[in-house]
């Protein structure tokens, strides 16, 4: 069995929530990154018929990297839904067909100009499971270099902070570090007993 589980079925107190089945499905629309779609659906318990809409968005992948010196590797950026600039760990689109090791390499150099000797899935998490379809991979980047060759989108603006791991933890606990998913990761990363 892997270190972690995809999906999990337990119950706290009582039977697991049944699964609702879709009647329809179209898309509303097309944009770029992520397509909107509605679906008509039936409630198993009273047999309702709702709509229900979902971004559809390509998988991601959340690096914690990790110099040889054990300090992590954040990225400070504007990101334009909060109109703020975040520090979070390096992230991106998993294209159609890679690797989550190899995506999340790719944007860890893109992003930071960094390389890392290994890399490993430490965990898969829904980024949003009310609203979207996709998932999160985070994975684990291990000795890291500045060997490489940042070359940040055209619409990005990065700056690169390499720090103690306690000080990851309090920028987390005092508020600093908000990106939902970026603190997810740190979480899993901690479970490893770091």
């Amino acid at each position: 069995m892997s270190r972690y589980v995809r999906r999990m079925a337990w119950t706290a107190s009582g039977p697991e929530a049944d699964v609702w089945p879709r009647l329809a499905s179209e898309v509303l629309g097309d944009f770029e990154i992520f397509r909107v779609r509605r679906d008509r659906v039936r409630s198993p318990r009273t047999g309702a018929v709702f709509d229900r809409h979902v971004l559809e968005m390509p998988d991601w992948v959340n690096v914690v990297p990790v110099t040889r010196d054990g300090r992590i590797i954040l990225v400070e950026q504007f990101r334009h839904g909060t109109r703020a600039v975040t520090l979070e760990l390096p992230a991106g689109i998993i294209e159609r067909g890679e690797d989550a090791c190899a995506a999340g390499l790719r944007e860890l150099e893109e992003e930071t100009g960094y390389r890392a000797a290994t890399c490993r899935p430490i965990g898969v998490i829904d980024a949003n499971p009310a609203l979207q379809n996709n998932r999160v991979t985070v994975v684990l980047a291990e000795g890291c270099t500045p060997d490489g060759r940042a070359a940040p989108d055209e619409g990005e603006d990065v700056r690169v902070h390499v720090l103690e791991p306690a000080r990851v933890r309090e920028l987390i606990a005092g508020g600093r570090i908000r990106h939902a998913i970026a603190v997810a990761a740190w979480y899993l990363y901690e479970l490893q007993g770091r």
